[in-house]
């Protein structure tokens, strides 16, 4: 075997310079995104390699599209990512408040503090915000909630989209909301989003009930309908189909009308 070192066309970098670099890679991304943070953030033009445009503010979509390569840039993209599955807000907050703790930490380390000591104190700064976060609560109004709900919703739609979905995602948060035990908690799998194609966002609507996603099977049905009761029918109300394979000889266009008419009758 060769004497020649594996890593002789590797550049290494250690030390502070290497911790110097992983900062500046930090903090580059999240100078990118700054500029979007809160309801008068700017928007972003993303162009990509086929030249089809997007604008948007939204701060992990902005980071999910840019092609990053430096692995410090990839931690803070990835969590900003489970931070908007999590909590669908706060992607950009995410990395701008970790750039900023490793900007604080490259002060620390060039005082000589240990970096292992920095993770110690901003674990013990974590335990005292949890705790101390709680003396900070307000009763929030439903006006609260609806100014919070916009502010998350800034920069995805227009206005009028903004207030229409706001409106919607309160009430069914104050649907689901109850009290077990003296323990308010609400549970998210009671709501689903149903998405259907054609109209606007604005012809959303809650519905507190059952829906059922079905087309009508005739033009004559209606498109709405009140408050009803409820059939249970064992067997299907779909069109039968021929029992067996065969030929019609259709000599008369009243022949075939009449199996449309039928047909009509039995559902």
């Amino acid at each position: 075997m060769s004497d020649a070192s594996i890593l002789s066309d590797t550049d290494r970098t250690t030390g502070r310079d290497a911790l110097r670099k992983n900062i500046q890679a930090a903090l580059a991304l999240s100078g990118a995104i700054r500029s979007t943070l809160g309801p008068r953030g700017l928007d972003k033009l993303l162009i990509d390699d086929t030249g089809r445009t997007l604008t948007t503010n939204d701060g992990v979509t902005v980071l999910e599209t840019a092609k990053v390569e430096h692995p410090v840039a990839k931690m803070l993209i990835n969590a900003s990512s489970v931070q908007d599955k999590i909590a669908r807000d706060g992607t950009t907050t995410t990395v701008l408040i970790s750039a900023e703790m490793l900007n604080n930490a490259w002060h620390l380390v060039t005082q000589g503090v240990h970096p292992s000591m920095i993770a110690r104190g901003y674990r013990m700064a974590e335990d005292f915000c949890r705790t101390e976060l709680p003396t900070f609560t307000i009763a929030a109004a439903k006006d609260d909630l609806l100014v919070a709900t916009k502010t998350a919703l800034a920069g995805k739609s227009h206005e009028a989209m903004r207030i229409h979905l706001s409106r919607l995602s309160v009430e069914a948060a104050e649907i689901i909301i109850e009290t077990q035990s003296g323990v308010t908690i609400a549970d998210p799998t009671r709501v689903k989003v149903l998405s259907q194609s054609g109209g606007v966002v604005t012809d959303s609507q809650l519905v507190t009930g059952l829906v059922l996603a079905k087309k009508r099977i005739l033009e004559a049905m209606p498109k709405k309908i009140g408050a009803g009761k409820v059939l249970l029918m064992n067997g299907g109300i779909e069109r039968r189909s021929m029992a067996s394979e065969m030929k019609l000889n259709v000599t008369s266009p009243g022949i075939l009308q009449s199996f449309r008419d039928k047909e009509i009758d039995l559902l």
